[in-house]
């Protein structure tokens, strides 16, 4: 099985421990559905300076084929985040980048060589939806985003992820008949601690969060959704295959970083603006 994911990557910033690491949904689908067996490349935009290398380090250092990210002659986008006196992890800020991944059509014709493309609300893809769905089934991580913002774009996933810790068994049953009306195969419904719910070509499965010791969850999400697609592509059981993807979940909670590979921090950079 070929993945990619396309678009957004980030540099996450620990300050409590001086370090920083490679993170975001596309790379992190990249990332973690190589882990699960898949054939994974990630296209994007890096920066140049060092937290960009570490981006492209860890990467390659994980198998992922990068030869179609693009360096931009700047500092890579980054996100600050805190441990506070109980261990809680939250976002201090974020420095978004600047610059905005256009996919050409060289882009186009390389990505249609795969089995599954993910991208996510980050990356800002939206309006090319169409031509990445023409090139391969399309998986789409919606996060938070209310129903209203995603309804007009699920014409063209194939497999629909939705963060909803909290939600009613009501809105999480409108959610997901909607998506399949709209023609979405897969919708993966993620509730924290809750576990997730996966309704997948007429079965339903309600999978348990398993225990682990966590450290930190960043990245716990996608590491559920590319190990549940690769193994379903693999030809597991919807069951099986959400076993691999909750187990992969717990791992990535038992460290810092979404897949490790963390170095010493650097200095933000001065042109940098931080928003909140």
């Amino acid at each position: 099985m070929r993945i990619c994911g396309v678009g957004d990557n980030v540099i996450d910033r620990y300050l409590h421990c001086d370090l920083m690491f490679a993170g975001g949904n596309a790379l992190n689908f990249a990332v973690f559905g190589r882990q699960a067996g898949a054939q994974a490349a990630y296209l994007g935009i890096t920066g140049n300076d060092i937290p960009a290398g570490v981006i492209r380090h860890a990467l390659c250092a994980e198998g992922v084929d990068i030869s179609r990210v693009r360096i931009n002659e700047s500092f890579n986008a980054l996100s600050q985040i805190d441990i506070d006196a109980e261990g809680n992890r939250f976002f201090v800020g974020a420095v978004p980048p600047p610059y905005q991944l256009r996919l050409s059509e060289a882009d186009l014709a390389w990505l249609a060589g795969f089995d599954l493309l993910h991208t996510s609300d980050y990356s800002g893809l939206e309006a090319q939806l169409p031509q990445l769905a023409a090139c391969a089934p399309l998986s789409f991580d919606f996060g938070s985003r209310d129903d209203a913002w995603a309804e007009p774009l699920l014409r063209w996933v194939q497999v629909a992820t939705f963060s909803r810790s909290g939600s009613t068994p009501q809105a999480i049953e409108t959610l997901i008949a909607n998506a399949h009306a709209a023609g979405v195969a897969t919708v993966l419904v993620t509730q924290g601690a809750d576990g997730a719910i996966i309704s997948h070509r007429g079965e339903r499965h309600r999978q348990p969060a398993l225990p682990t010791q966590i450290v930190d969850s960043l990245g716990a999400g996608d590491a559920f959704i590319a190990t549940l697609l690769v193994k379903l592509g693999q030809g597991a059981t919807l069951a099986d295959a959400a076993h691999d993807a909750a187990l992969a979940s717990a791992r990535v909670c038992e460290r810092l970083g979404a897949f490790g590979s963390g170095v010493p921090l650097t200095p933000l950079p001065p042109e940098a603006k931080q928003q909140p």
